[in-house]
């Protein structure tokens, strides 16, 4: 049985426009839908057209299928570790398995990273004003982004500029494992 609820439009509609600091008037204005017609869909009191949705998401500047998600009863969405999509580095001295939903992609990724000895991960330029925070779960790591580099201990947590070119490199000559969440601020 499916413990899925139908989508509320309405108040994904309301969170993003809240996310993003609108106004209903601000949103009726960009999206050329009459800020009557938003309260209603906001308050659920009516079904918008696949057309209205698609001016509602282009003037909150997000893809329409963020409007028609859906929370499931437990409201806990789980990727279950043989699920997650792993990729390695350039020269393969760095396992990434991203932990991260594919809906929030735009804002947020999530890495879990395991370093063969004097490991390096090499990464150009992300989006402007990206970040990361890089966490050492076991090991010792240097991080360099642009002319700025830093070591990290085991436990440590490093911020850095990630819209320049950057570098994760283990010092050990052991296996070392990391955290990184990258951060896209809108």
């Amino acid at each position: 049985m499916d413990k899925r609820q139908p989508p509320a439009i309405g108040k994904n509609i309301a969170n993003y426009r809240k996310q993003k600091g609108m106004s209903m008037d601000e949103l009726a204005k960009r999206s050329g839908v009459s800020k009557s017609m938003l309260s209603q869909i906001e308050q659920e009191k009516t079904n918008p057209t696949v057309v209205t949705l698609w001016k509602i998401a282009n003037a909150l500047n997000i893809p329409v299928e963020y409007l028609l998600k859906t929370q499931s009863v437990s409201q806990i969405e789980v990727l279950r570790r043989d699920d997650a999509p792993i990729f390695y580095s350039e020269d393969r001295s760095c396992l990434i398995r991203v932990n991260s939903p594919v809906h929030m992609i735009d804002n947020l990724e999530l890495y879990d990273m395991t370093f063969k000895p004097r490991g390096k991960l090499h990464s150009k330029p992300h989006f402007p004003n990206a970040e990361e925070f890089l966490t050492v779960i076991t090991g010792k790591f240097k991080v360099t982004a642009g002319e700025s580099s830093a070591i990290l201990n085991e436990g440590d947590t490093g911020r850095y500029k990630a819209d320049r070119e950057h570098i994760i490199e283990n010092l050990t000559d052991q296996e070392a494992k990391a955290y990184l969440v990258v951060w896209f601020p809108q």
